[in-house]
């Protein structure tokens, strides 16, 4: 990535290694940059670390700089990891390439998963993280350690969380969409899925008619989009209790469209819907509702999409300072990520590489955190 070179890996200062005027700021009765002026310094930082610091300054500095996409529109893109120095996950600044010190609460050690470890030493290397995976939109993480029912929300800024429990033993799910208090969780080609509101420890399920199953989600605008299979049909989604209402808006993709397609995800820029389909390359369209039909496009206007592996993760820009014009970002298997461009139509392979890397990569969880989404 053109603004993501490599460069020297640092840890972070402790916090009683903040500069002096930060201490001064603090014990002063009055700030050191009039109050008016912060969300313009505040646009200028780039790590949530100087960010908060800044807010902890005082109070005045604290009531001018709410958690809110302006005052954060500046924060770079950043990887939710594993840490083996840890008991828990962190993150990981992508443009500056350090762990930040904010760390997620420890996640109580699960019983089979200590038994199996006794059991099978030799398939645990040290260091190796549990079985968690994550999934992500913008500051709002869920996270699901793979030996027990339960899936934790968490937003990563403001510490709010809810726990829900699956009903029963879960079967395994690929994808978690958030769509305002609403949280599903499904599998590609299946018919069913399973959705809570924030806050409720019960879960409901609920399936498809007519033999459908569910491919891709995509909340926008309050509106539920579902990408169907086998069909490729686009239609929107209402929840009736048990059941997955489908009301259909084009009822198949062209040939052309998913001619030898590998993956397809529903995403968003600008309050728009997109398809992106990945073939050998990439491609992206956006959904025409007068025409109800997918147009081919090579632009996003500046904007960068941002992929988790079964889901979207978020959009930047336009001319987000930390990330190039018109590309796709995508996690990967072995703890890496992808930068793919729509102006020239390169790829890119990126390792996150940092110290307190698991020893066993393909075991790595990676997703997506947006501070700006909030």
């Amino acid at each position: 990535m053109a603004k993501w070179g490599k460069r020297r890996t640092r840890t972070s200062p402790p916090a009683a290694a903040l500069p002096s005027t930060t201490n001064n700021i603090s014990a002063s009765s009055s700030p050191y940059f009039l109050p008016d002026l912060i969300p313009l310094v505040a646009s200028r930082l780039t790590t949530l670390e100087d960010f908060f610091a800044l807010r902890a300054a005082c109070r005045a500095y604290r009531a001018r700089l709410p958690l809110s996409s302006s005052n954060l529109a500046s924060q770079g893109p950043l990887l939710l990891v594993h840490h083996k120095a840890s008991t828990s996950e962190a993150l990981f600044h992508v443009p500056l390439r350090r762990i930040l010190r904010f760390r997620l609460p420890c996640a109580r050690r699960s019983p089979i998963l200590a038994c199996l470890r006794w059991l099978f030493p030799t398939r645990f290397a040290p260091g190796d993280p549990s079985p968690t995976s994550f999934h992500s939109f913008g500051c709002r993480v869920a996270i699901q350690d793979a030996s027990r029912p339960e899936l934790r929300i968490r937003h990563l800024l403001t510490g709010k969380r809810a726990v829900a429990r699956l009903p029963g033993p879960p079967e395994e799910y690929d994808a978690v969409i958030f769509s305002g208090d609403l949280i599903i969780a499904f599998t590609q080609w299946r018919p069913d899925i399973y959705y809570c509101r924030t806050g409720h420890a019960h879960w409901r399920a609920a399936w498809c008619d007519g033999g459908y199953q569910l491919y891709s989600l995509m909340s926008l605008k309050g509106t539920l989009y579902a990408l169907t299979y086998p069909n490729y049909g686009l239609a929107t989604v209402e929840l009736d209790n048990n059941s997955v209402v489908l009301s259909f808006l084009e009822d198949k993709l062209s040939a052309q469209t998913v001619l030898n397609c590998s993956t397809l995800w529903l995403a968003e820029c600008h309050g728009q819907l997109l398809l992106v389909v990945r073939t050998s390359t990439y491609h992206v369209f956006r959904w025409k509702s007068g025409e109800r039909k997918w147009a081919r496009t090579q632009s996003l206007g500046g904007c960068s999409l941002f992929f988790n592996l079964h889901e979207f993760a978020g959009c930047l820009g336009p001319d987000h300072p930390a990330v190039r014009r018109d590309c796709l970002y995508f996690t990967g298997w072995s703890g890496n990520w992808s930068e793919y461009s729509l102006v020239d139509g390169s790829l890119h392979e990126n390792d996150v590489d940092y110290p307190g890397r698991a020893a066993r990569k393909h075991f790595v969880p990676l997703a997506w955190v947006l501070p700006s989404i909030c």
